[in-house]
């Protein structure tokens, strides 16, 4: 029923002013607002009145966003909607009116009365018509790993005790699907499980849930037949048939077909090595989609169709075996892309870039990848070499070499179904570097890398072997500093360790589980976290092949000049968590935590230069240039080494779209607060920026500001305003208008 306080239909254009919910106890206001379709002009802030959006729409109606009018109908449709979102969350007695109320002339009160009543809880959960697994521990993982069960009752029942919930059961159907998809019951479905809710007599809010399966039958691969064709936009050449069958391939009579086009330059092997099934095996749904993502990343193809069938279309369930169809387009073998972009960091510069690929070289996948690219920066400060300007020039060459699966020492693993897309990569890189207080004249770089994936959201990578020779030089503005603070000869030689030519040696392992859309950065988290041990080479080296029974932290430089290479023995970890969370249909917040460590041990004290924390710039610490907070509260001009040990940071971001496909991108506005800082570790010599529990939490930078993001749905353009709110490691004499720091680039800041 609506009430309404004689409203008349000669103007029914009313703005809906106000949105209240009154008797909710259960369910916030937040979640029931995006059930609701009726809904106000957003406000700023929340400030009653501060309807920007609806502003600048009545400026221009491609900005913000158009008036909220009230919509009897779609009231009456919310009241519905409303009514079975609570059915769906166990009040099944829940009773909703609303009040419709012109406050004023042309604006509109909506309140929602809502008698919530007492929720059903599920009390207990029964499978009938669960198959007998061969395997026993099949069926034992099935009720340990059910989602609604707690508690084991008898053989095929368990306690449950959680608020009866429509989306829970959803999500217990689709496990028991993919459960049963796993081991062979290919045609299962939606309609294959049914949930009776049986209220208990005495205690109509208890509820007790039989869950009836219907697996079908068992299925088995049949036939595989996957069809390549060439890239070639004239067509394809000459088709090249390989059928393979029996052991190892297939159970007989079942057999592999590959129709190859001979443009496409692959060979056999490498298509059927991404098969993950055996055809002629009980069918596992698993193993087909995995199949699927492994060609799907092979970059030289790309997957057009695949299906249960012997032609595109519905799965084929009418025998036994299920046949299995790929059909694969070759992509060009060859690909130059060339870079121009802009850059802001210290100052404002440029770069350009080009990079050659072949996806393909040897008919098996393997990518050869040869780039160049450069840029520079124009900046502007006390601290520059050439008075109050320096230019900051970078250009680094590479040569990387992809394999489509693990060499040695990780082969016996390229069919193991837990590590997906396997990948080797060699890659040999030179660079030369210009920064404010240090020069890199030359940056050698070998690295083995493997990698690969172990479900749709997680991966690993592994850096066997990354072993990097630099030459650094400090500018003469930094040494003068250092002689001008820096009374103490030892700490003078610490410092000046950081510019001698440097070997080091590095394994580092880090696990990555991604859960969102790397673009829009909505929903969902992200988390990284990576463990690594550097120097071990050099040391052996030291150790063994020059045979010295004290260590010095240094190895021949194999050079004419005849100085000796440094290095570092250290380990270092690192953990980085971030999480999404969608408050309404165009408002996302977002926070992230960071956390990290690096401790030297064996001579040499410090971490190298590369290997360090830094905070600071568009996507850390915004209230601070790039690399310019820290270590602790020292200020840049009282710098005596780059970087620090111990890193700590947090960040929060609340943003939302204030106006949809204006100029072809949507238009978001953010909020946001930044804090952290770097510090030198427990075994540096430097007192002053050092970690000491005691008192790091007083040395917080903190920054806040505001930002504006134009997303293409491709890309996003970041520009963000960030203020220090204190004056932690600011220069001496900062004004107050002068801690404002704007900061640009791509894509979110985390």
């Amino acid at each position: 029923m609506v009430h309404a306080q004689q409203l008349t239909e000669e103007n029914d254009r009313k703005l809906v002013r106000t949105l209240k919910f009154d008797g909710n106890r259960e369910i916030s206001n937040g979640k029931l607002r995006t059930i609701t379709r009726t809904q106000t002009n957003r406000e700023v802030f929340g400030i009653p009145g501060a309807t920007l959006w609806l502003s600048l729409h009545s400026i221009y109606s491609g900005l913000g966003e158009a008036p909220r009018y009230l919509d009897r109908n779609m009231v009456g449709r919310d009241i519905e909607r409303l009514t079975a979102f609570y059915e769906a969350n166990g009040f099944f007695d829940t009773k909703i009116d609303t009040t419709i109320t012109e406050f004023k002339p042309g604006r509109i009160r909506v309140v929602f009365h809502i008698d919530e009543g007492e929720p059903s809880y599920m009390r207990t959960i029964a499978y009938s018509g669960l198959p007998d697994f061969d395997d026993e521990r099949v069926r034992n993982r099935f009720y340990d790993r059910s989602l609604l069960g707690r508690s084991v009752i008898n053989d095929t029942t368990l306690s449950v005790n959680r608020q009866y919930s429509v989306e829970r059961i959803s999500e217990e159907r689709n496990r028991i699907i993919n459960v049963l998809r796993r081991h062979g019951y290919a045609a299962v479905s939606r309609d294959s499980i049914s949930v009776l809710v049986k209220p208990d007599t005495d205690e109509p809010k208890q509820l007790d849930l039989l869950v009836m399966i219907k697996p079908g039958k068992i299925y088995y691969f049949g036939d595989v037949k996957m069809n390549l064709s060439a890239a070639e936009p004239d067509g394809g050449g000459e088709v090249v048939s390989d059928t393979l069958s029996g052991q190892p391939w297939t159970n007989e009579p079942f057999k592999i077909v590959l129709n190859i086009d001979k443009k496409a330059r692959v060979s056999s092997k490498l298509l059927y090595n991404r098969i993950l099934f055996t055809p002629g095996e009980v069918f596992n749904n698993d193993l087909y989609l995995s199949t699927v993502n492994q060609l799907q990343t092979l970059e030289m193809l790309s997957v057009q169709q695949f299906s249960l069938s012997e032609t595109p279309g519905l799965p084929d369930f009418s025998g036994t075996h299920v046949p299995v169809l790929f059909n694969l387009a070759g992509m060009p073998r060859h690909l130059i892309r060339s870079d121009l972009f802009v850059m802001q960091r210290l100052g404002l510069g440029a770069g350009a870039g080009i990079q050659y690929t072949n996806n393909n070289l040897f008919r098996n996948a393997q990518r050869l990848q040869l780039g160049i690219n450069g840029s520079f920066e124009y900046i502007t400060g006390a601290q520059t070499t050439l008075g109050d300007q320096r230019l900051l020039r970078n250009i680094e060459a590479t040569a990387s070499y992809t394999l489509p699966f693990f060499s040695f020492p990780f082969g016996n693993l390229n069919s193991n179904p837990s590590f997906l897309n396997p990948q080797t990569q060699f890659q040999i890189s030179v660079a030369q570097v210009n920064q404010i207080n240090f020069n890199i004249n030359a940056n050698f770089r070998f690295n083995l890398k493997f990698q690969a994936n172990h479900s749709r959201t997680t991966k690993s990578f592994l850096d066997l072997i990354e072993m990097e020779w630099f030459d650094a030089i400090a500018t003469p503005e930094f040494i003068q500093n250092i002689n001008d603070n820096v009374s103490d000869p030892l700490l003078v030689q610490r410092i000046l360790e950081d510019f001698r030519p440097q070997f080091s040696s590095t394994f580092r392992y880090t696990f990555r589980n991604s859960a969102t859309n790397i673009i829009k950065r909505d929903t969902g988290f992200y988390l990284e976290t990576s463990l690594e041990l550097g120097g071990t080479i050099p040391f052996l080296i030291e150790k063994f092949a020059i045979g010295r029974d004290n260590i010095e932290g240094t190895i021949p430089s194999f050079s004419l000049t005849g100085q000796e290479l440094s290095y570092s023995q250290f380990v270092k970890g690192s953990f980085d968590y971030r999480k999404y969370y969608k408050l309404a249909n165009r408002t996302v917040f977002a926070w992230r935590g960071f956390a990290g460590i690096a401790y030297p041990y064996g001579e040499n004290r410090l971490i190298p230069l590369n290997r360090r924390f830094f905070a600071g710039g568009a996507s850390d610490i915004r209230g601070w240039d790039p690399l310019r907070l820290g270590p602790g509260n020292v200020t840049q001009d009282e710098i005596t080494i780059n970087g620090g040990d111990i890193k700590l940071a947090g960040f929060l971001e609340l943003r939302n779209t204030f106006s949809e496909n204006f100029l072809s991108t949507d238009w978001i506005v953010s909020v946001f607060t930044d804090f952290g800082n770097i510090w030198y570790g427990p075994r540096s010599d430097f007192s002053t920026g050092k970690f000491e529990l005691n008192s790091f939490y007083k040395q917080i930078a903190v920054g806040s500001g505001v930002g504006l993001r134009l997303d293409w749905d491709f890309v996003i353009f970041r520009v963000d305003l960030a203020y220090r709110l204190n004056e932690l490691g600011t220069e001496p004499g900062t004004k107050w208008w002068q801690r404002n720091v704007l900061h640009f680039g791509i894509g979110h800041s985390f």
